[in-house]
């Protein structure tokens, strides 16, 4: 893994969140095409990460575009057995799934993300699945 990069990408997060916060949609749109080109970059190489997809999912407005971001990015935490990354994409898409109405489909992927959460730590994670599901049944 390449800690540079993912400073850069968790950089840009920061930044997203502070131009959004902001209600700056001129700097908002500039570093999301900077995260963006950042993801594109590395995609299919050796430095390709599921974070980098999966950050530029969560600031990406449309939500058919995040779900494809999302299903790349689970591609590849799938290729790295990356656990708590499968969890964490899984749930993001079963939002997002939830936001378009595809109800069956968003219980399937927060299923899944259950599934691979029960192998990690990550006890908020856990609980953000629990309030979800409580939600779409």
């Amino acid at each position: 893994m390449n800690a540079h990069l993912f400073s850069q990408v968790e950089q840009l997060a920061e930044a997203l969140l502070s131009a959004a916060d902001q209600d700056d949609e001129t700097l908002f749109y500039q570093l999301y095409e900077q995260l963006s080109s950042l993801c594109k970059l590395h995609a299919g190489k050796k430095s390709d990460h599921p974070l980098f997809l999966e950050t530029l999912a969560d600031f990406t407005e449309d939500s058919v575009d995040a779900v494809a971001l999302y299903q790349r990015a689970f591609l590849i935490a799938d290729s790295l057995k990356e656990n708590e990354y499968k969890a964490s994409i899984q749930f993001s898409l079963a939002q997002r799934l939830a936001e378009l109405g595809e109800m069956d489909q968003a219980k399937d992927a927060l299923a899944t993300s259950e599934k691979f959460a029960s192998f990690t730590d990550d006890d908020e994670l856990k609980g953000e699945i629990s309030a979800l599901a409580e939600t779409l049944n």
